[in-house]
């Protein structure tokens, strides 16, 4: 893997997790409760709405990192290995927070298909 490849990787990264967090902190912005949705159970099973919000903002995220990541010179086993380390970030978190299976079930189904959405993107426009 050459100097490019790496950078593409940890770039790719970073942007996924940059932009979660920017997304997450707008959110919270907006909807001050979606901030307590893991640790209430009450709010998570109410604000199902707020579940949905966070999971489209993870995969728009992962859509973005992979177009990044693409950009920078990874090809489809760089953005797998994005894919694969965002997907243990979230298992980390779904052991953290727990609550509820579902969007942790669909969080971590999506991040490769959305992942690979942004270099099948960046592939489609680089070619004549």
């Amino acid at each position: 893997m050459n100097f490019r490849k790496i950078l593409s990787v940890i770039v790719g990264f970073g942007t996924i997790g940059l932009l979660s967090s920017v997304f997450a902190k707008v959110q919270g912005m907006l909807f001050p409760s979606s901030l307590e949705i893991f640790i209430n159970q009450e709010l998570a099973d109410t604000n199902v709405s707020q579940f949905i919000i966070k999971l489209f903002c993870v995969w728009v995220s992962c859509f973005l990192g992979g177009l990044i990541t693409t950009k920078i010179g990874g090809k489809a086993r760089e953005n797998l290995i994005v894919g694969t380390l965002i997907i243990l970030v979230v298992g980390w978190l779904w052991l953290s927070a727990v609550n509820p299976i579902w969007f942790w079930v669909l969080m971590i189904l999506g991040v490769l298909p959305c992942v690979f959405l942004g270099y099948k993107v960046i592939s489609a426009m680089s070619k004549p």
